[in-house]
């Protein structure tokens, strides 16, 4: 079945202009198996996304007021989170408002816990989903796979980000620094760092 639903959908620009996600772990979280969690997933997917130049963070929030994204649980034991994004219609077109990341309050791979490395790994893509990409913008190759294959021993591999979902990331997230008076570092959006340059013979 074709999938329908747009690859990406931005967050506006003043969220952008931030250059950082906040996510708070909310009440059903908290006590959770995942809590421990969160902090690692955050690490990682910062560390990947400043590998492969993409200028924002994820930080954890210390409250729900403010925080786009809250991270809840659901009762299941299942393998797949989900991130249910909120989209506002605005004159500039569509743009995300907030996201409620759900992971499986008992995730298992047959009847043993799923473990800390399948927990990063559904934690990592759904954060992924919580940049703006879609179910229709899934990849084959990395931590954003549509199905996750794991094996016998439900071993998985330590997350990564392939081209196909970096370059759908940099669509959602099109940020970069520029150097200005002084040394100091600004961020500019892609579209205003061309228009900036535009005119200007190198």
């Amino acid at each position: 079945m074709a999938c329908t639903e747009p690859e990406i959908t931005p967050w506006p620009e003043r969220v952008r202009r931030t250059g950082e996600l906040k996510i708070f772990p909310g009440p059903s979280f908290t006590p959770s198996v995942w809590v421990n969690d969160l902090d690692t997933a955050i690490t990682t997917i910062n560390e990947l996304l400043k590998q492969n130049g993409v200028y924002l963070a994820f930080r954890k929030a210390d409250g729900a007021a403010g925080s786009p994204i809250v991270a809840e649980t659901y009762p299941g034991s299942g393998l797949h989170g989900s991130a249910v994004q909120t989209i506002v219609d605005s004159r500039s077109g569509p743009s995300m408002n907030s996201v409620k990341l759900r992971v499986p309050a008992t995730p298992k791979v047959g009847r043993a816990d799923a473990g800390q490395a399948m927990r990063l790994h559904i934690l990592v893509h759904e954060l992924v989903h919580c940049i703006g990409l879609s179910n229709c913008a899934h990849s084959n190759d990395d931590v954003f796979i549509g199905t996750l294959v794991i094996d016998s021993s439900g071993a998985v591999p330590p997350p990564k980000l392939g081209g196909h979902t970096i370059s759908r990331i940099k669509k959602a997230w099109p940020e970069t620094w520029v150097s200005v008076q002084g040394g100091a570092l600004a961020k500019q959006s892609a579209d205003e760092l061309r228009k900036s340059m535009e005119g200007i013979k190198l």
